[in-house]
């Protein structure tokens, strides 16, 4: 049960690569749902346009969780499988849901935000694991590369929607 994944990892202890992997594993998750609620939610004449983009993605930070929980498995550890688990361990939080499902401006500050803090929490990890626990190091690392393509997809979003208000 990972033996030898474990014997390769140097000057980190186990237990704080798995809390680690946990806490990014939870926020995929996190995100997952709240982006399909998201999609689910939203109203309005561009409602369409933006559900595709939050479906895709929902599904992009799903497969992100799966990516996690395989290292998880690998290095003889079980994913957290309840909810209670996940909101223990996500670092990033959740999103507050807009009171207006038309506000579309609002969607994707809350998006933004899960984005960044997903950017920041990685680009953490990738300084932490290189030379360390290089399979968990390229994993953060891939991760962190969609993540700054999802953030510039809904910076671009934002951007189009407020030259509509002016």
């Amino acid at each position: 049960m990972g033996k030898k994944a474990k014997e390769i990892i140097e000057g980190v202890a186990i237990e704080e690569v798995i809390k680690d992997l946990y806490s990014t594993y939870a926020d995929e998750w996190i995100a997952h749902f709240q982006y399909w609620v998201f999609a689910q939610s939203m109203r309005g004449v561009d409602a369409d346009t933006l559900r595709q983009e939050l479906l895709k993605q929902s599904m992009d930070e799903l497969k992100h969780a799966e990516k996690i929980a395989r290292r998880i498995i690998q290095l003889g550890y079980v994913p957290p499988s309840s909810l209670e688990e996940i909101l223990k361990y996500t670092g990033c939080g959740q999103l507050s849901m807009p009171k207006d499902m038309t506000d579309y401006e609002n969607f994707i500050e809350e998006i933004l935000k899960a984005e960044r803090c997903a950017i920041v929490k990685y680009n953490e990890l990738i300084k932490k694991y290189r030379f360390k626990d290089q399979i968990t190091y390229e994993i953060f690392e891939e991760l962190l590369e969609d993540e700054i393509d999802d953030e510039e997809t809904w910076e671009n979003f934002l951007e189009q929607y407020k030259k509509r208000k002016t």
